[in-house]
C-alpha cells in the first residue's frame, strides 16, 4: 500500500456543518512496533530512527511539491487563485494515461497538487482555532488548537522532553498531507503518524474521542427526552391497567424517536446510505457486544 503492509484500517464519516462528508480514518500498518518499543529503538539504533524519519519526511508533506528550503513569508495570508484560472477541486487531476513520459506527468502531477494544496491545506485562522480558548487568552498562533503556530523544523527529529516525533515542516502554514492522497481525494487533509512519546496518547484519545462523538447536541437530547416524558404521561394519565414494565418500554421507545428525529441528516448522508456506502469503512468484521447478556453472564460467575 501507500503507506506500507496495511494490516487493518477502520474510517467514519461524518457529515459538516453544510452537510459535506468527510472521513476519520485508522490505518493499522504491518510490523510497527508499539510507541514504547519505537522509543526504545530509537535511543538504541540511530540507523532505524534515521530510517524512520526518512520515512516519514516521504509520505508526510508539510510544503508544496519540490520545496527543500524552509519557507519564509511576507504575509500569512492565503495566496489567490490568478483571475479566471479555475479552482484545482473542480476540475479533472493529471491523469497518468494522458501523458506519454512519466516524468511529464510528474511535472504535470506536482504543479496540480501546489495548487491544489495552496487552495486547501493552507491554514488561515477562524474561530475554530480558538473556540476552546478560555477568557483572557490571545486569539494569536500560540494559542491555534489545530496547532498551526507559524513555526518551522528543516528536519524531522524527536522532542527531548516527551520523546514525540516532531515533523520537519518546511512551510509555516501549509498542514500536513500525502500527495498522492490528496491528488486523488482533491480536497483538504490531515495525516499523522501515531507514533512515540505522549503525543501519541494525546493523538490516540483525540482520535477515538472524535470517531465515536454522539451528532445530537446536549440540549437537543434533553429536550427530546423532556418531550417524551411528557408525552409518555399523558399517554398513560389515568390508565390503570398498565403495568411500570410496560410504561417504562413505552418511555424507552418515545426517547428514541424524539431524539432520532431531532438528528440533522444532510442528504449527502441519506444518498450515501442510499448508494450503500454506509457511515464506516472497516477491514474486520465486528460482532454486536450486547451489555446486558454480558452483565448477567459475568454476575453468574459470582
Amino acid at each position: 500500500g501507500l503507506f506500507g503492509n496495511c494490516q487493518g484500517y477502520y474510517g467514519t464519516v461524518e457529515a459538516q456543518g453544510k452537510g459535506t462528508l468527510h472521513l476519520h480514518l485508522l490505518i493499522w500498518l504491518e510490523g510497527h512496533p508499539n510507541p514504547q518499543a519505537m522509543r526504545d529503538a530509537f535511543e538504541k539504533d540511530p540507523t532505524y530512527k534515521n530510517a524512520i524519519f526518512k520515512w516519514l519526511d516521504d509520505v508526510i508533506a508539510t510544503s508544496t511539491p519540490g520545496s527543500m528550503d524552509v519557507v519564509t513569508l511576507e504575509s500569512d495570508a492565503r495566496p489567490s487563485l490568478p483571475k479566471g484560472e479555475p479552482d484545482p477541486r473542480s476540475v479533472m487531476a493529471p491523469q497518468a494515461a494522458d501523458f506519454d513520459d512519466v516524468e511529464e506527468f510528474n511535472a504535470a502531477s506536482s504543479a496540480f497538487i501546489s495548487k491544489l494544496v495552496t487552495c486547501t491545506n493552507w491554514h488561515v485562522h477562524s474561530d475554530t482555532c480558538w473556540k476552546k480558548l478560555k477568557k483572557g487568552e490571545a486569539r494569536d498562533d500560540a494559542h491555534c488548537r489545530l496547532g498551526i503556530d507559524g513555526s518551522t523544523r528543516p528536519i524531522t527529529m524527536l522532542d527531548p522532553d516527551s520523546g514525540s516525533i516532531l515533523y520537519r515542516r518546511l512551510h509555516p502554514r501549509i498542514n500536513n498531507y500525502n500527495p498522492t492522497t490528496i491528488h486523488g481525494i482533491q480536497s483538504n487533509m490531515d495525516i499523522k503518524h501515531i507514533g512515540s512519546g505522549e503525543g501519541a496518547k494525546a493523538c490516540l484519545y483525540y482520535v477515538t474521542d472524535y470517531i465515536t462523538k454522539f451528532s445530537l447536541p446536549v440540549h437537543s437530547g434533553l429536550a427530546a427526552l423532556s418531550y417524551a416524558l411528557k408525552r409518555n404521561n399523558e399517554k398513560f394519565d389515568g390508565v390503570s391497567w398498565a403495568s411500570a414494565e410496560t410504561k417504562e418500554k413505552s418511555l424507552l421507545t418515545k426517547s428514541v424517536n424524539a431524539m432520532m428525529a431531532r438528528m440533522e441528516i444532510s442528504h449527502q448522508q441519506v444518498m450515501s446510505y442510499l448508494v450503500g456506502g454506509g457511515d464506516h469503512y472497516a477491514s474486520h468484521t465486528f460482532r454486536n457486544l450486547y451489555w446486558g447478556t454480558l452483565d448477567r453472564y459475568i454476575r453468574t460467575l459470582d
